[in-house]
């Protein structure tokens, strides 16, 4: 007399697992969910260089002063370069990025320049942190 073995389960949230997790003798269900990297899938390089070169338009229109403002699109100017290596530095970028928005916090703080900038900088900052891999808040630092 055989014995029957139970259906066994196996199920993943989010991750980057691929391949066979578990392996049965009896039936074996696998299933795996990746609800992360959606976006970062999606963007292609252009797509990430234009949400850059938005980000470089809003701090160009903006109101805060010259010397803010050129050490923010000298930043910008980093990251998009950064992007559009042979091989992207996300690091890179994120660090340049996030020293142009740098700029914009303490522009804000001392002068009160550039409020209006935020409420516009932060859709994009949220479509480019997953491709960055980063949290949007790390983007344009946030408290």
């Amino acid at each position: 007399m055989t014995q029957e073995k139970p259906p066994q389960s196996i199920v993943f949230n989010g991750g980057s697992n691929s391949g066979q997790i578990g392996q049965a003798g009896g039936d074996l269900n696998q299933n795996q969910y990746n609800t992360q990297g959606g976006i970062e899938e999606q963007l292609s390089i252009i797509e990430v260089v234009e949400l850059i070169e938005k980000i470089q338009s809003l701090f160009s229109d903006s109101d805060l002063p010259d010397k803010q403002k050129k050490q923010a699109l000298k930043h910008i100017d980093y990251a998009k370069d950064a992007i559009q290596e042979e091989e992207p530095d996300k690091n890179t970028a994120t660090k340049s990025l996030q020293k142009a928005t740098q700029a914009l916090k303490e522009a804000n703080e001392t002068l009160g320049a550039g409020q209006g900038l935020w409420q516009k900088l932060e859709p994009i900052a949220k479509q480019l942190a997953p491709w960055l891999g980063i949290a949007a808040k790390s983007l344009i630092l946030l408290s």
